[in-house]
């Protein structure tokens, strides 16, 4: 067990930004906090870095006690890395000098050592000499964590990193860091508010909202076991839609959701969390859904539909298909749960 959160509650002022929140990162895994901004992400990891001072509860790590309120070693003190969005490099710094500052403890050689084996663990080992407004925004980030790995901290903390690299080059990055940072060994916690990062990064997701967190487990065991809608809605494309039991299903505001056996507790109200691929759809001139879109997204095609008669707000609702051989924009059709993309929970 590395870094672990006890009873964590946190204000500014009046408003409660963490309320008792109790988190293990365990040794060599890498651990995503992911959730809707202002969800109190950012402030659990600044209260490890010891950038805001505990109000309520302790942090240790590895079963010692890394900070208490009234009792808090400074950040530089702590054995913690941090990287952040702005990869704030010195600018007048070559890569070899920015990757290696801090190692002033190292003897020239050792120092050497330290940056060209972190360089090519991030497949940068011909850049050293070059200076960060040479790099792309990708390459600079890839400097900004191996900088952050060169002193070996015990923990990483990482608050969004990517979030300003386009996406094609994130999804990259992504996968080179998580291959570097499996490959020390640091224990690390990331801070996301993107699923797919989190599922792509994380051995372990802790979704945290509302200052709390709300489930912790494997990306697989949230994906295919969500507490609440809150988790559920989170990720495969869903939709929340409320609803209320009928003898055949659920009859929401896109009309009857067929089910024969219909998941979840028996309350008469209650929210559904539906991915495409949670519903089956088929043709039928009686059926009050209407075909509004279909777009083919690679593999398969989106079938958008809304009930004849609605509100402008309301959105469509999306069924993912094989084929749409047969349908097109104005056919009527119906729908059905399908599969475990299907989620019921009680209000």
């Amino acid at each position: 067990m590395a870094l672990s959160f006890e009873n964590i509650s946190y204000a500014y002022g009046e408003n409660k930004v963490l309320e008792q929140v109790t988190l293990a990162a365990k040794t060599g895994e890498i651990t995503c906090l992911l959730g809707p901004s202002g969800g109190g992400k950012s402030t659990l990891l600044r209260l490890a870095a010891g950038l805001e001072p505990l109000q309520a509860g302790r942090i240790l790590l590895d079963g010692e006690v890394l900070a208490a309120p009234g009792a808090e070693p400074a950040p530089e003190a702590r054995p913690v890395g941090l990287m952040f969005q702005e990869n704030a490099l010195f600018p007048h710094m070559t890569i070899a000098q920015n990757i290696g500052f801090g190692l002033d403890k190292l003897s020239s050689g050792e120092r050497d050592e330290v940056v060209s084996s972190l360089l090519r663990s991030v497949g940068l080992e011909d850049y050293g000499a070059r200076y960060p407004h040479t790099l792309s925004g990708g390459q600079q980030q890839r400097v900004a964590l191996a900088r952050s790995l060169a002193p070996s901290p015990r923990v990483l903390l990482m608050d969004e990193p990517y979030a300003s690299i386009d996406s094609t080059r994130r999804r990259m990055l992504r996968e080179s860091a998580r291959h570097t940072l499996k490959q020390s060994g640091t224990t690390t916690i990331l801070v996301t508010h993107d699923p797919a990062e989190a599922m792509e990064m994380a051995d372990v997701i802790a979704v945290l909202d509302g200052g709390r967190i709300v489930q912790a487990g494997s990306p697989r065991e949230l994906y295919e076991s969500p507490v609440d809608p809150t988790v559920a809605g989170l990720f495969g494309n869903a939709q929340t839609l409320e609803a209320r039991r009928s003898g055949t299903g659920f009859i929401s505001d896109y009309g009857d959701i067929a089910a024969a056996n219909p998941p979840g507790d028996q309350q008469q109200s209650c929210t559904l969390v539906v991915r495409p691929t949670g519903l089956a759809l088929e043709r039928s001139n009686n059926a009050s859904l209407k075909i509004t879109d279909i777009r083919y997204i690679g593999g398969g095609w989106l079938v958008f539909l809304l009930p004849e008669h609605t509100e402008a707000s309301l959105a469509p609702l999306r069924v993912a298909v094989n084929s749409v051989d047969g349908l097109k924009i104005g056919d009527h059709a119906s729908v059905a749960a399908k599969g475990g993309d299907f989620f019921v929970f009680g209000r």
